[in-house]
């Protein structure tokens, strides 16, 4: 499978994305490039974050873009969102909706997400995350929207890596 590589998130309105980051501020930059492009198009932003890097990332948000617009923004803990079973599983963006945005309507709101993608030292999880992305594929597939999947680059291994690649559509450039 060839992996499309993209440099810019404006142009992005649908398909399963993989970017791996090693700078916190490029990584803040690039989140808020995807919200801004997201704004830009009429999109809710969903972004599956921790608590530890989203004041960082709601801080350049607020230079960049207006009080009405960040109500297009919502944020979910990311070990919220990936352990709500107990154990590492995929949940769907979509089935977060209702919650997390008011009068919710399937047909009026386009989405898309950006996922912070962390896990806890446990056994099998490589396998588990490669499983977990597969799901995501399909589910992103079959709502036709927009999914980022972020990764810390010295979190990952080689095997990790190469599982990652085949379940994405895209990969986002690192370099600046």
């Amino acid at each position: 499978m060839h992996l499309k590589e993209v440099n810019e998130l404006a142009g992005l309105t649908k398909g399963h994305g993989l970017y791996f980051f090693e700078n916190q501020e490029q990584y803040d930059t690039r989140v808020v490039d995807f919200v801004i492009s997201g704004l830009e198009h009429g999109e809710y932003s969903i972004i599956v974050e921790n608590d530890r890097m989203r004041p960082l990332i709601i801080r350049k948000l607020v230079k960049s873009v207006d009080e009405n617009s960040l109500e297009k923004v919502k944020f979910i803990n990311n070990f919220d969102f990936y352990y709500a079973k107990g154990d590492f599983s995929v949940n769907s963006i979509p089935d977060f909706l209702p919650s997390l945005i008011d009068g919710y309507s399937e047909p009026d709101v386009v989405i898309r997400s950006w996922a912070h993608v962390e896990w806890r030292d446990e056994q099998e999880i490589t396998r588990k995350l490669i499983v977990s992305e597969q799901e995501s594929d399909t589910i992103v597939a079959e709502a036709k929207f927009l999914a980022v999947c972020a990764y810390d680059f010295e979190r990952v291994s080689q095997e990790l890596i190469d599982g990652l690649i085949n379940c994405h559509d895209f990969i986002i450039n690192g370099k600046e």
